[in-house]
């Protein structure tokens, strides 16, 4: 295929318009329906066969066909409808940008996504391979932990030779991710809260023994500062919130710690976990506390080969469109696409606009950034359909 032909397709305003469109959609992870209704008519009229499972009520799934059966690869794209949570002001193009919450994370993808199929379609190719378009609801944790995608892929017979996860990686090509798990560490001690006068002598304190706690998290975060995982750096136990005590001299019955644990990718969520619930049965049996640890995956980490033809093919197509050097990288950001890695056992790559103003309190995606992601894509179908 001629791809200065395909290209010369690419009418940004179109992508602007669209990505605009999804963003005033509110889809807050737990409630997609309404943007996943307007999405799945969007892949229909680009020429799309789509299929819509709702494995999660209120959470859909899409799964979108371009492209004849016929002999040669097949590349899934990949992007979630629903966005954090957070309030933002109304949707607007201004200044070279489009505002809002999902511009960036990751409405604007999933609208670069339609112009590539929509320059497809208008020129008329025939691709030696398929494309496929997953987008799903549930991506944004803690509200959504690829619930739906691990449904998809166990119930639905989704092949593929190649993934592309839509976010992230601008500017690198991530061949590796750290896994990731958020935890909660409930404390307790026998009895109620009490003056701390009246307490009997040796009464367990919650909070000293979430200092405790803290403590060996740091220990073992020394041991992991002595582990250096190729590519990405540390795996790490980070606590970002203690809650305990109503009064200063009231003696509480109650801790409690919350926080996130960031593995490698040679480790599962299974063994991380009952390492540290390990650790934590000990301090609890000599402090003589109940110690309660809720462990949830966000994902586990995967690596991938950094000469797969996908991996190769991606490196062109973004040092073609983006005239920049794209070396290889492992991230400690999670994404789903460890999800695909692990399910399909294919290569899964992430690229989309830059992202730097996601989870932000104001949230944009740059106009030049949605052309440039259009052209990347379609770059990386020609390079890795094309090549044997």
């Amino acid at each position: 295929m001629s791809l200065s032909r395909i290209t010369e397709q690419v009418n940004v305003r179109r992508v602007v318009q669209d990505t605009l469109e999804l963003v005033k959609i509110g889809s807050a992870t737990g409630d997609a329906r309404e943007v996943a209704d307007r999405y799945a008519r969007m892949l229909t009229e680009v020429g799309c066969s789509v299929r819509r499972y709702e494995f999660i009520p209120d959470n859909p799934t899409l799964v979108a066909v371009w492209g004849e059966e016929r002999e040669g690869r097949t590349i899934l794209f990949n992007g979630h409808m629903d966005v954090v949570p957070l309030a933002h002001d109304e949707p607007e193009e201004k200044n070279g940008r489009v505002y809002g919450r999902g511009a960036c994370d990751m409405k604007g993808s999933l609208a670069c996504m339609l112009e590539v199929l929509r320059c497809l379609k208008e020129t008329n190719t025939k691709l030696p391979g398929r494309l496929i378009v997953v987008a799903n609801s549930l991506h944004e944790s803690p509200g959504g932990r690829g619930e739906d995608l691990y449904a998809l892929l166990e119930q639905v017979p989704v092949q593929a030779d190649a993934v592309v996860v839509m976010e992230g990686a601008t500017t690198d090509c991530t061949i590796a991710q750290l896994g990731s798990a958020t935890f909660e560490i409930a404390i307790e001690r026998e009895g109620e809260p009490c003056h701390q006068l009246s307490a009997p002598s040796g009464t367990p304190h919650p909070i000293t023994v979430a200092g405790e706690i803290v403590r060996l998290l740091d220990q073992w975060n020394g041991a992991l500062e002595q582990e250096e995982i190729e590519d990405i750096g540390y795996a790490s136990f980070f606590v970002g919130a203690i809650e305990s005590g109503q009064f200063y001299n009231q003696l509480p019955k109650r801790a409690a710690l919350t926080g996130v644990r960031r593995y490698s990718p040679a480790e599962s969520f299974e063994e991380v976990e009952s390492a540290m619930r390990s650790g934590l049965d000990a301090i609890a049996a000599a402090r003589g506390v109940s110690i309660r640890l809720d462990m949830k995956k966000v994902r586990d980490g995967y690596r991938i080969d950094k000469d797969s033809p996908a991996v190769l093919a991606m490196r062109r197509a973004v040092t073609a469109v983006r005239g920049i050097d794209y070396p290889t990288a492992g991230k400690k950001v999670v994404t789903d696409a460890g999800i695909f890695v692990r399910a399909l056992g294919v290569p899964a790559l992430c690229h989309g606009p830059d992202f730097r103003t996601a989870h932000g309190e104001v949230e944009y995606v740059e106009i030049r950034e949605l052309d440039l992601t259009v052209k990347a894509y379609l770059q990386f179908i020609t390079e890795f359909l094309e090549t044997d």
